[in-house]
């Protein structure tokens, strides 16, 4: 087993997509394939999935599986755990599940089980019977659902062993913020194999570029100080404060015809709290709160009585769905509908549906949180929403700039691993590259990777720093000008050029496209550093145009060299190719500090 953790492994395979994108369908889909094409060929297959620990998101995964039990038959699905209501077939333990193993009719095509030390250890010791005792299984596969939460040394062991099974062909690890799995100086986990997607589309999906981000900056310190772990009565005086803060700027968040996502912190008190606020501030409101010890949905009647309804789901149903049918039979549509809790709702659960609509608004105030619980918690809003006509709303989400910026760059990085490293074997340096590409304003995101105890975060090096303004200048005689004046060099031509940018922007000839949303760029009241233009010759690798594009598309800041008064420009002369990315010749991009 020493030698086979030297190298990237050829059994464990990566899929990181941006949250909510479809990493589950993916993973169904690869198990299907394998059932279809490969079973008859290399013999039966078993497919054990290692669900997020918790009961909402067993049954989440579980309901999407209901595609496998209706096309095999009953019984295809089983589900290992203490406790189950549902409507698969149940085992409590690995002594029952290897029963149903042995009798090829009753012979399962999918385990499902939580993630936990006893379910990874009932995993690994139920594959290990079965890879020395052959029977009707002669292939197994392993799933293991945001592994990065649950990834330790102890669970990267019994991942080796799986490993060294002959029976286990594949071990595929989903998650959407990976940078925890991969460790330093060991081989097996310095560098993974991507999952190839073949045909990978994002339509219809709302991520961190669809947002329409309120940065709310006036609430926490500019040199925030994380509280100790186990701080709650800070976190939750901070989370707390900072919902009521946002809602007495902006009090229609929670107005008529309203969604909102308004996630506490860890405490259950907490939750309560947040709920008592909501109905202080519109007592007409509903509130679901989803914890570990309470999943309801309560609201106020005619006579301001508390009803309270348990979100109880009916059959082979998820939460979104149990939320939107209770929501429709007590006919509170129209009501201002809010969402919070913590752990349950702050990864991999779904929570909206195409019945009630996407969330029309966020607040996020979880100052506190390293990269991947922040990504993972704003996760909840996006989505494959925008094809679900009237009922898609752009979500308006208020939060600290900090968590924005956190946001997007995470997003940026789960999305390069599609476009740039589909099907590579990649390394943690490949994962955080968009981070390191931003220069000095992306360390203060690569140090908050880890939490730790009572030390100043880093100054947010963004704070100075702004989006990339697209340029695109529509008329081709003028792009000839601009071009002849810069490759001219005549001495003093930047206020040459500046001038003509300014022209062109007024006579209609350059749309400007400025997704800043606070720092909107003003070329009147700036004036050039430099312009610099690429052309057939020059090195492609030295260019920041995708860069540019990407920080763009995703409302994320670049770092850029010049003084609050100026301003820099690069465009291509000749249409710049760089891998996939292409950067045609009328678009120009202005980068500027504050």
């Amino acid at each position: 087993m020493n030698q086979l953790v030297e190298e990237p492994s050829s059994k464990f395979n990566l899929c990181v997509l941006p949250t909510q994108v479809g990493k589950t369908f993916t993973a169904i889909n690869r198990i299907i394939t394998e059932i279809d094409d490969q079973d008859v060929e290399f013999g039966r297959s078993v497919h054990i999935i290692f669900t997020m620990n918790t009961i909402l998101n067993t049954c989440q995964f579980a309901s999407r599986l209901q595609e496998i039990e209706n096309k095999y038959g009953k019984g295809s699905v089983c589900v290992l755990s203490s406790k189950y209501s549902g409507s698969y077939v149940h085992v409590k333990n690995k002594q029952e599940l290897q029963g149903l193993c042995f009798e090829y009719s009753k012979c399962p095509r999918v385990v499902v089980m939580c993630s936990n030390n006893i379910r990874f250890d009932d995993g690994i010791q139920f594959l290990k019977v079965v890879n020395e005792n052959r029977s009707n299984i002669v292939r197994a596969f392993a799933y293991y659902d945001e592994l990065h939460k649950y990834i330790s040394d102890n669970l990267r062991k019994q991942i080796e062993e799986l490993h060294s099974f002959d029976l286990v062909k594949g071990i595929t690890a989903l998650t959407a913020s990976p940078e925890k799995i991969w460790k330093k100086g060991s081989g097996f986990w310095s560098k993974m194999q991507l999952i190839h997607l073949s045909n990978f589309d994002d339509t219809g999906y709302a991520g961190y570029g669809d947002m329409i981000f309120n940065c709310v900056d006036d609430y926490f310190d500019s040199n925030y100080v994380r509280p100790g772990a186990f701080a709650f009565d800070e976190l939750d005086r901070q989370t707390i404060g900072f919902i009521e803060h946002v809602l007495e700027k902006y009090p229609d968040i929670i107005k008529k015809n309203t969604r909102t996502f308004i996630p506490a912190h860890v405490r259950r008190s907490g939750h309560k709290a947040v709920r008592d606020l909501i109905f202080q501030k519109n007592d007409s409101a509903v509130v679901v709160v989803i914890n570990g010890s309470e999943k309801t949905i309560q609201y106020k009647d005619n006579l301001k009585n508390i009803k309270t309804i348990p979100l109880v789901s009916c059959g082979v149903e998820e939460v979104s769905e149990t939320i939107s049918r209770l929501i429709s039979i007590t006919h509170l549509q129209t009501r201002p509908l809010v969402i919070t809790g913590y752990l349950c709702v702050g990864m991999g659960q779904t929570l909206t549906h195409k019945s009630m609509g996407s969330f029309t608004s966020a607040i996020f105030g979880q100052m506190n949180l390293a990269n991947d619980e922040m990504y993972q918690l704003f996760g909840r809003i996006t989505g494959r929403v925008k094809n679900w006509g009237s009922k898609y709303a752009q979500t308006e989400v208020y939060c600290p700039s900090v968590i924005m910026h956190r946001c997007g760059s995470m997003e940026t990085c789960a999305r390069a691993m599609v476009s740039d490293f589909n099907g590579m074997v990649v390394s943690h340096e490949d994962y955080v590259k968009p981070m390191t590409d931003m220069g000095d304003s992306g360390l203060g995101l690569l140090n908050n990777f880890s939490k730790k105890k009572n030390v100043t975060l880093p100054k947010d090096k963004n704070k100075n720093t702004t989006i990339p303004v697209k340029l695109e200048v529509n008329d081709s005689e003028f792009l000839d000008e601009l071009v002849k004046l810069r490759t001219g060099t005549k001495r003093g031509y930047k206020l040459s050029f500046h001038n003509l940018l300014v022209k062109g922007i007024n006579d209609g000839k350059i749309t400007k496209h400025d997704n800043n949303n606070i720092n909107k760029f003003d070329i009147n009241s700036r004036k050039i550093k430099d312009v610099r233009m690429y052309q057939d010759g020059d090195s492609e690798k030295v260019r920041r145009f995708k860069q540019f594009n990407e920080a763009f598309d995703n409302r994320c800041e670049c770092g850029q060299t010049c003084s609050p008064t100026e301003y820099n420009i690069d465009f291509a002369k000749d249409k710049y190719e760089w891998n996939d990315f292409v950067n045609e010749t009328n678009i120009f991009w202005v980068t500027f500090r504050t």
